[in-house]
């Protein structure tokens, strides 16, 4: 007996092979027809089921948890535009101007306060290497110049004396090794190679000893005054070249990003006004003031006449590196509120759309523009908080937010909150009646589309909890008030329920007959 069994099997399967080649035409020809023969439909933004005013550029969660829906562009909910129509006529007797949105070179000024220092590397201090007593002091005060090999002061110091002397009997020996050595200790003790040639000269020692100027400059500090005594490690007196000094200037540290080494920057002061010094970055420090919350930024200077003199403030202006591309708008077109910053686009015949917008620096009278705007857009730059009052007036506001942003409250006006729109049950999860906050898990509610689910609310102003308890189930209407689901009424629906109860039992027993009645 034959077995058909195999010849079954390829049947089936070349038949299930031959629909699903079938199937993935359907699916092809579906999908192109769906998409208008490839090309997919733009998604505008994401919107919450249960509130289109929350708005985002890409898929999330709302806060109530709800997976965001997109919004295809040409099927915009209907009311839903973001447009205010103005008349031509009326636009132009409130005198509006427009400006363009536009990317060019955009270069910060930073104005800040300084101080004059001298150069560290341009500084000497002046001490002694023995100790002794000061008997002959030629600077008189501080901020006399001296030169380079000037004699400061004379110095009676019994150990050079001593090594003097040790020095001109090795001489007389003539002991080469005994020369070097003693010379050596002389050249330790602070004495100049002049000294010690002058002093083999000589062939005497002398009590005194002069203390010559390291470098020429001026005197900007001295401690010490004839007859006191010294010793080493005393700082006798401060010499500083002044012909190029350094200004230090204190930046607040969120301007500090903006600012690097070879910027340039003009100095001036009250002393001589009119006057300009120019010179450019060359260091920045890394450490910031924690009282000031500045940064130090040091500049280089020539000070050939002197008249930049250590400890005296200046004023700073900080030319920044410009940088290229930057999208700026005019200041003036900037609409400035607590909570954000926006602006009125003009796009034509009439049509005017807020948009808020991230700014960032400012310079020039111009913005800097971080999201919110496209280069090339009309902006209002007189006359835009007209047309803001209405699109306030107009609800436009609730709708304003750009992709990425949720819908902001609307811009103050006095118009009531918006009629009840839905009503709803539910259990009183928890409640904090002094800031009018409720937790309701309440039933579905058909009039939104809103199935059962936890959710917390806010109660317009007039609204008390003061009856409400925790456990309680109640009935409650909701309002939109500045763009948020509000409770406008609320009450217990279980005391409802047992009054309504007791009136009708109250009823039923007035009309009933006496039983008493009855019975004679």
């Amino acid at each position: 007996m034959l077995r058909p069994q195999p010849i079954l099997m390829v049947a089936a399967l070349l038949l299930g092979a031959a629909l699903g080649a079938v199937a993935m035409l359907f699916v092809r020809a579906d999908t192109s027809a769906g998409t208008g023969q490839g090309e997919e439909r733009r998604i505008l933004y994401w919107v919450a089921p249960m509130d289109p005013n929350f708005r985002r550029n890409e898929p999330g969660r709302s806060p109530m948890g709800m997976e965001l829906v997109p919004v295809y562009e040409g099927e915009e909910p209907e009311g839903s535009s973001s447009f205010v129509e103005i008349d031509p006529r009326v636009v132009n007797n409130i005198g509006v101007r427009t400006a363009r949105a536009q990317r060019a070179e955009f270069a910060l000024t930073f104005a800040a306060v300084g101080y004059v220092q001298p150069i560290d590397e341009n500084t000497s201090v002046v001490d002694v290497r023995a100790p002794g007593w000061i008997e002959s002091l030629r600077v008189a005060a501080v901020g006399d110049q001296v030169a380079l090999g000037d004699a400061l002061f004379s110095i009676y110091a019994p150990e050079i004396a001593t090594a003097q002397s040790e020095y001109l009997q090795a001489l007389r020996s003539g002991r080469q090794a005994m020369i070097d050595a003693s010379a050596s200790r002389l050249r330790a003790l602070g004495l100049t190679q002049g000294q010690i040639d002058a002093l083999a000269q000589r062939g005497r020692a002398t009590l005194q000893t002069s203390q010559f100027s390291p470098r020429s400059g001026i005197v900007t500090e001295m401690s010490v005054r004839e007859g006191a005594y010294v010793q080493p490690g005393d700082q006798i007196m401060t010499i500083a070249d002044l012909s190029d000094i350094w200004v230090r200037v204190d930046v607040f540290e969120d301007r500090i990003a903006n600012i690097s080494a070879g910027d340039t920057v003009r100095i001036s002061t009250d002393a001589q006004p009119g006057r300009i010094w120019t010179g450019a970055v060359e260091y920045i420090y890394p450490t910031v003031d924690p009282v000031s919350r500045t940064i130090s930024v040091r500049v280089r200077l020539e000070n050939a006449d002197f008249s930049l003199r250590p400890g005296m403030f200046v004023s700073a202006r900080i030319d920044a590196s410009p940088r290229t591309g930057v999208l700026t708008v005019p200041r003036e077109a900037i609409i400035r509120s607590g909570q954000s910053d926006r602006v009125i686009i003009s796009v034509g015949e009439g049509r005017f759309r807020p948009v808020r917008i991230v700014t960032g620096a400012e310079a020039n009278d111009r913005v800097e523009i971080l999201s919110g705007l496209e280069d090339g857009e009309n902006v209002v730059v007189s006359g835009q908080f007209l047309i803001d009052s209405e699109a306030s007036l107009q609800g436009v506001m609730l709708r304003m937010a750009p992709p990425g942003e949720t819908a902001g409250p609307a811009a103050p006006s006095d118009l009531p909150p918006s009629p009840p729109i839905a009503e709803g049950t539910g259990i009183v999860d928890s409640l904090m009646p002094g800031h009018g906050m409720i937790d309701i898990s309440h039933d579905p509610i058909e009039a939104l589309g809103w199935p059962a689910m936890s959710m917390s609310f806010r109660t317009l102003d007039a609204v008390s909890l003061d009856n409400i308890a925790a456990g309680d189930r109640v009935r409650f209407s909701l309002t939109q008030s500045d763009g948020n689901w509000r409770i406008s009424v609320i009450e217990a629906a279980d005391a409802h329920q047992v009054d309504h109860e007791s009136s009708g039992q109250e009823t039923a027993e007035t009309d009933r007959p006496s039983g008493d009645g009855d019975g004679q």
